[in-house]
Formats: C-alpha cells, structure tokens, sequence
C-alpha cells in the first residue's frame, strides 16, 4: 500500500514541544517580582495556544494598554532567557521523528511563534533529522489560520499540499490545514481539551497521546 502523504508538518508549542512549564515558570518569575500570586500551571498550560498577551493577562490587566505592553515584553523576556528550562519533546514522539528520517520522509514546522523565540528555541535541540521547513508567525503578512504559511511549508518541503499532513493542538490548526488542502491530525494531548477543539470532527485523524502519533506514522511510512 503506498503512503498517504509525503510530508508531515507540525505545529509547535503543545504538538511537537511541551512548552508550557517554562511559560508557566517566566510568568511566575514575573509575578514574583511585582509581588503578585502567580495562576497555577494548569491554568497557563491551558492558555499556551492563545499567545504570550493572553498568558501576561493572566496576571496583569490589560485594562492600561501602554503598561500591559511593559509587562508582556517582560514576560517574553524572562520567556526567552529560560526558554529551555524544562522544554522537552512529548515523550513518545521523538521515535516517529525518527521513523520519518528512516524512510526519508520531509517534516517541518509551521508555527505562530515569533521567528526570534522559535529558531532560538529550536536551537537547543538535536532532531534525527533537521525540519526541512521552519514557518513562524511573522514569517509572512499572515498566519495560522491563513494557508499561505502552510503553501510555504509545502513548497520548501517539495511537496503537494494535498500530499502533507499536519499535526496540531488548536482549532486553528485544523482551519489551517484544511484551507490549505492539507490532511490534518488533531492533537489531544496538547493545550486544548477535546471540548475546545470545535472542529474536532473535521480532522482527518485524531491523536489522544504522542504514542498514537509514532504508531500511525510506523503503520503509514513504509
């Protein structure tokens, strides 16, 4: 049986890293020094996906714009200073990454990270193969959900769009792969709860652990 697709690209943080511990442990630095009981893991974890503002305002109000933009460049500043304290791929999944650089596969990353946070966070880390592609959230005017990010992935990658699946933690990332014609796999154990992932149903494939992910790669890659 010939493989159903050619490519695989993943999103980043809560798909492909679990990020959320050193978000959690920034933020928490940043309370500590305005004096400040910082929210709980659970609830940083579970704000991950909607971007450094949404975490900031998890502690400070957004209500005085000029100041909240203090804080947040200072959240993603002490972020990036501890960028890889505790930052680790998903267990389980690093066996796939390797399964796909066995067969010569392509796989890349499409992300709304800024440029600057990923290639610094990506440096810290040796994969089997590297991403053939890298797209950030200001790699372009737009992003995720637009498929233009999606369509450079493709093409970086030498690939079909049709050819690729991507693999990602939010709504979001299922709207962007299917405006881009992609096939999509939506990622359960990331930083969306099954409830919150409205277009659950429209993904072609569903992954409740990164397990899942390197079984369906083994049994598909040949």
């Amino acid at each position: 049986m010939s493989k159903p697709f050619d490519c695989v690209l993943f999103d980043l943080d809560g798909t492909l890293l679990d990020t959320s511990y050193d978000f959690s442990y920034a933020l928490n630095l940043l309370c500590e020094q305005h004096q400040l009981t910082p929210p709980s893991y659970d609830v940083v974890r579970n704000t991950v996906s909607q971007g450094g503002a949404a975490v900031t305002a998890l502690a400070f109000s957004p209500d005085n714009p000029a100041k909240f933009e203090q804080q947040r460049q200072a959240f993603l500043a002490l972020y990036k200073q501890h960028i890889n304290l505790h930052t680790h791929i998903f267990p389980g999944l690093l066996a796939g990454l390797v399964h796909l650089t066995k067969h010569n596969m392509p796989w890349g990353i499409v992300t709304n990270k800024p440029q600057g946070l990923t290639e610094h966070l990506l440096s810290f880390f040796e994969f089997p193969t590297p991403p053939k592609t890298v797209i950030c959230g200001d790699t372009l005017a737009v992003r995720k959900p637009h498929p233009e990010p999606m369509w450079l992935a493709a093409q970086e990658c030498g690939v079909d769009p049709k050819r690729c699946l991507y693999l990602g933690d939010h709504p979001r990332d299922i709207e962007a792969g299917m405006n881009a014609g992609m096939q999509t796999g939506a990622v359960l154990f990331g930083y969306m709860s099954a409830e919150k992932m409205t277009n659950l149903a429209q993904a072609d494939h569903i992954f409740r652990t990164p397990y899942d992910i390197t079984k369906f790669l083994t049994e598909r890659v040949k």
